[in-house]
């Protein structure tokens, strides 16, 4: 599990990047708290369904692609 969590948290820092968003700023678009961000991204926390698509909304992709970028 430890290791799907990492490729999750890279995912979403490699797209927050893409997108030219700070932790900072994307935390603010979906309306949580900028550590728990920085806890997503560095693999800390479990992250539910609901925030990954909190997440995927604020990045403006699908969750379904989210999931297709991590199998690659």
């Amino acid at each position: 599990i430890t290791c799907f969590i990492k490729k999750i948290s890279s995912e979403i820092k490699r797209l927050r990047k893409e997108k030219g968003l700070s932790q900072e700023s994307l935390a603010f678009k979906i309306d949580i708290d900028r550590k728990y961000a920085s806890l997503i991204e560095k693999g800390n926390t479990n992250l539910s369904v609901n925030y990954l698509k909190k997440v995927c909304d604020g990045l403006d992709i699908k969750l379904s692609d989210f999931f297709k970028g991590i199998e690659e």
